[in-house]
């Protein structure tokens, strides 16, 4: 299991799970455009059948062992049952309200909210009378047993603030609802942030982590690569290992998102800051389709 230990060099670098010095990458081309790596999922949505998941990047190539990535839509009192051998489950709730039930247990949850579901077991989703909109996110267990079918909610009031991290400025709330130690399998975190106007989540990218974000409310500038555009509420970025990344709010409210992390198996996930803020950059012409 990665450990959450965090160890910063002199050169600014740092590490979580057994120092070492991060390694030595190639530098990205000048331009790349990710458009594929950003998806919305209302979009998703519409190409869906009601209470069949539906993949959010059809074409997710993954280098660690996130397997699953998919939007479940679920009518009033709608039900979807899963049989996830192989897999470590968890689920964010977007909208309306649900009860999974598993190994005879259950758990109920009302948006915002995440879930986690034991390790290689079945389990079954009922929404409530409203229906339910959901992230559904599968990870190898490579066999292994473990977790727990539990739930945390996304509330402002919990978040712990702090200066900007990964050389942004500004302030950020943020905080683990399930972290490595809650996991069978090399599932890292699920986090709840809120960037504050005028704040920076600054560009660095990850060797053996691949990293998505949801936005839940506000609006931001998100870079990928070096290309740069805007992105709002149910907004879904996909940032693969390697890819440099970062988040900027140039706008009056508060930009509230979740940060679903999944390491490579056996390895030490290294993040590397950048040195860029991201204030200057702004948003490309081009229109996302």
């Amino acid at each position: 299991m990665l450990s959450s230990k965090e160890v910063t060099f002199d050169d600014g670098k740092t590490t979580k799970g057994t120092p070492r010095k991060p390694p030595t990458l190639p530098a990205p081309p000048s331009v790349l455009l990710y458009w594929w790596m950003i998806t919305h999922v209302d979009g998703i949505a519409a190409a869906a059948v009601a209470g069949q998941p539906q993949p959010l990047f059809p074409n997710l190539d993954s280098v660690t062992s996130w397997r699953r990535f998919e939007l479940l839509d679920l009518p009033a009192a709608g039900v979807c049952v899963t049989d996830d051998v192989g897999e470590e489950a968890g689920y964010l709730l977007l909208s309306g309200q649900v009860t999974i039930e598993q190994d005879q247990m259950q758990v109920e949850g009302h948006a915002p909210a995440a879930i986690r579901c034991l390790a290689n077991r079945p389990h079954r989703v009922v929404a409530g009378q409203l229906g339910a909109r959901l992230l559904r996110i599968g990870v190898d267990t490579a066999g292994v047993n473990g977790g727990e079918l539990a739930m945390d909610v996304m509330a402002r009031d919990r978040l712990p603030w702090r200066d900007a991290i990964h050389g942004g400025g500004g302030r950020i709330g943020t905080r683990h609802l399930f972290g490595p130690q809650d996991f069978a399998s090399s599932w890292t975190f699920v986090d709840h942030a809120i960037l504050s106007a005028s704040s920076s989540l600054g560009y660095h990218y990850h060797d053996h982590l691949e990293e998505a974000f949801v936005v839940l409310s506000g609006r931001g500038w998100m870079t990928l690569g070096d290309t740069t555009v805007e992105i709002g509420p149910g907004d879904v970025t996909l940032q693969q290992a390697n890819v440099r990344h970062g988040l900027y709010n140039p706008f009056t409210a508060d930009l509230d998102f979740v940060r679903v992390a999944v390491a490579t198996p056996g390895q030490t996930f290294t993040t590397i800051d950048v040195a860029d803020d991201l204030r200057a950059r702004r948003p490309t012409q081009e229109n996302r389709t």
